[in-house]
């Protein structure tokens, strides 16, 4: 028996060494971790997706005890790959970013968040969601299965140099008759494309360009997001109510014709622009005006990189006039939202998870962010005091975004959404293009939007 007495003494010694440290440390750290060692995998579709939950990684480990490991899966084959895991009917993953216009493909596999919000006391604040986003981005088949995480739409943008200087004013009502302003319309859009492209509007010896675009027609379908807002104030409408399409209309044609006819005033390579080349021609001075994503804004007013800090316009997308108003149909694109997988083996601390990267905290890290390419979508992040005073101008801008709420067309959220967007973006690059001409390219389009919808099955699209 003395043998075992210096064992025991030597344990006793320890304990009171973590006692005089403050004492066992496991029960108190499962408390404040309650998910201590646990590792959950999320999915994104691009690398700056991935790095914006970076942002919060270090706080979900602190708080939660959760480690996240995030998975990249690029753009042009995000949803053929996941989709393909989960109609198999399992996923590797926990946590699934998802474009909500495509909710009706992916929502049977996402799991309801409101009896685990019961169940765990969660509190997604829903009220403090922007109305457009709460509609569009939370359910399926009348079930909350989602959580908005980067609210997107179009606004326009504009360098105020281009349009307040004197000479600049006198040679354009000299030309088109009317003051030079941030355009209303698509006309004056296009008039003042042509005025401002091929010289130094800035008042240097440069050649600079009319305005700025992204027309590539892979990844996101760019040159598709650009057709829709025209086509949209112009009357058009994706279907009629047979499921006919109706995107080679004559305001379908119109919208492209007139995006053919300006080509010229935009900078070459605009067929290949993804999102981020007409922002970063912006922000160096080299553009006058764009039309784009909201995430613009950081850009616009971080003076590490933009020439047009503290100079810039924020507004509304421009419209058609129409028996005397002007009606503006801007984009609501396809943003991003988070759901859980119901396939996961760990749908508790997902659920949490889920939670923990929505509050408004959380979330305002996120969207404020330039780098990000987040986008705000909560009421409190509109109303922040910290992101209204970023930079000059964040107010205006945050403003502008919320203007735009209750005139935006979504997506078409049906069953395919992704592969309708993708054929018809094709076809648009290539009127664009000058392969096809803009008859041509959109009739092809209705032919695919036809093959979609027949092997789709046309009853089951209509009542989508």
């Amino acid at each position: 028996m003395k043998r075992f007495w210096p064992a025991i003494l030597l344990a006793l010694a320890v304990v009171g060494v973590v006692l005089a440290l403050g004492g066992l440390p496991s029960q108190e750290v499962r408390a404040a971790r309650p998910y201590e060692g646990v590792t959950l995998r999320a999915v994104v579709n691009a690398e700056y997706v991935k790095y914006s939950l970076s942002l919060v990684e270090k706080d979900i480990l602190d708080q939660l005890g959760i480690k996240l490991e995030t998975e990249v899966i690029p753009a042009d084959a995000f949803v053929a790959k996941t989709l393909l895991e989960f109609n198999s009917g399992s996923s590797p993953w926990d946590l699934i970013m998802f474009g909500p216009s495509n909710m009706p493909d992916y929502g049977r596999h996402f799991e309801p968040l409101e009896p685990w919000a019961q169940k765990l006391k969660l509190d997604f604040m829903l009220d403090d969601i922007a109305d457009v986003y709460k509609k569009l981005m939370l359910r399926h088949n009348g079930k909350i299965v989602s959580m908005p995480y980067d609210g997107d739409v179009h606004i326009m943008f504009w360098n105020k140099v281009a349009f307040e200087r004197a000479d600049n004013k006198k040679k354009f009502k000299a030309k088109f008759g009317y003051d030079l302003a941030a355009p209303l319309t698509w006309k004056q859009w296009d008039q003042q494309a042509e005025f401002f492209h091929g010289w130094g509007w800035d008042g240097s010896d440069k050649k600079l360009f009319g305005a700025g675009a992204s027309y590539k027609p892979s990844g996101s379908g760019y040159s598709y997001h650009w057709w829709r807002p025209r086509f949209f104030s112009y009357g058009g409408q994706y279907f009629d109510a047979n499921m006919k399409p109706l995107i080679n209309s004559p305001a379908a044609l119109r919208a492209l014709e007139e995006m053919v006819r300006t080509m010229p005033y935009y900078p070459p390579g605009v067929l290949l622009f993804e999102s981020e080349e007409p922002k970063t021609m912006l922000v160096k001075g080299e553009v006058p005006l764009l039309v784009s994503w909201t995430s613009t804004g950081k850009r616009v007013g971080d003076a590490r990189e933009s020439v047009i800090a503290g100079k810039a316009g924020f507004g509304l997308v421009p419209g058609a006039e129409i028996d005397g108003k002007i009606v503006h149909r801007p984009a609501i694109t396809p943003g991003r939202a988070m759901a859980v997988s119901r396939y996961s083996k760990k749908i508790e601390p997902t659920m949490k998870l889920l939670e923990f990267i929505s509050l408004p905290d959380q979330s305002l890290k996120i969207v404020m962010d330039a780098k990000t390419i987040m986008d705000p979508w909560r009421v409190s992040h509109f109303r922040s005091e910290k992101f209204r005073t970023a930079f000059p101008g964040a107010g205006e801008y945050l403003d502008a975004i919320e203007k735009t709420f209750p005139l935006v067309v979504p997506d078409p959220v049906i069953p395919g959404a992704d592969e309708y967007q993708r054929k018809l973006s094709f076809e648009i690059t290539e009127a664009l293009a000058k392969r096809k001409s803009p008859k041509e390219a959109l009739d092809s389009a209705a032919r695919e939007w036809d093959k979609i919808t027949e092997r789709r099955g046309i009853e089951k699209q209509k009542a989508a």
